[in-house]
């Protein structure tokens, strides 16, 4: 059934619709680097964990602190 195609949708009192939820959730929704990912992407993961300074640690660090 092709209504909608031809037929505008109906009124429901909204001035919008309401968009999609994006899927954000915050800071706490980070995807973590793969393992193979360079150290300044591990370097910017491991900032978002937690606020320190990370500069000193080795790539393999930051995987064995933040990797899980």
């Amino acid at each position: 059934m092709l209504l909608r195609r031809y037929h505008p949708a109906p009124d429901t009192g909204e001035d919008e619709p309401h968009p999609p939820p994006s899927g954000d959730n915050g800071p706490d929704d980070i995807e973590r680097p793969a393992r193979s990912a360079s150290k300044a992407e591990w370097l910017a993961y491991a900032d978002k964990q937690d606020p320190d300074n990370h500069e000193s640690m080795t790539k393999e660090q930051l995987i064995e602190q933040y990797g899980g």
